[in-house]
């Protein structure tokens, strides 16, 4: 398969994952039963995974170490937040696993600015984790939580978006 396809199923993937995660709430979890719904959020993330793999693979010339390491450090998010039901951080695995991830994604935000490529995507990143701070800081766990977890999906609609826009295969 050639690099624009998979590129842009990888797309695909991240707008498939940002959708389920937005209209879940409302059509999928309120018919499911435990443990149904971890099924839907490990779809979930593994769909945001393959738009990141897809991200990566777009600006992996371009970034440096920087974005590298935020890139590391947002798949180590990913795994710990679909660990954190076994507490390995106590009560707050699911926090601290949620915030490393939002942590990688800034720092390889950080370089992908530096770069000028994804920029809306990587300022809606940053901007996630900020909103996500302050939230922490205001011991809110409702609105603003819920303002930084959209946030954080816009920034994938975004890379998914540009993604699927992919055209040709560059030599």
């Amino acid at each position: 398969m050639e690099r624009a396809s998979t590129l842009r199923l990888a797309g695909a993937a991240a707008l498939l994952g940002v959708a389920i995660d937005v209209v879940a709430p409302f059509l999928i979890y309120p018919r499911l039963v435990e443990p149904q719904p971890h099924l839907v959020y490990t779809l979930i993330d593994l769909l945001l995974l393959i738009g990141m793999l897809g991200a990566r693979t777009l600006t992996a010339r371009d970034t440096g170490a920087v974005g590298l390491a935020g890139f590391v450090l947002s798949i180590l998010g990913v795994l710990l937040v679909r660990t954190s039901s076994a507490e390995m951080f106590g009560e707050a695995s699911y926090v601290i696993a949620s915030a490393v991830w939002s942590i990688g994604m800034a720092v390889w935000a950080a370089d992908l600015l530096r770069v000028r490529v994804l920029r809306l995507a990587a300022g809606l990143w940053i901007a996630a984790l900020v909103v996500g701070l302050a939230g922490l800081a205001l011991k809110d766990h409702g609105p603003v939580a819920h303002m930084a977890k959209m946030t954080f999906l816009l920034g994938f609609a975004a890379v998914g978006l540009q993604l699927f826009k992919t055209r040709g295969d560059p030599a």
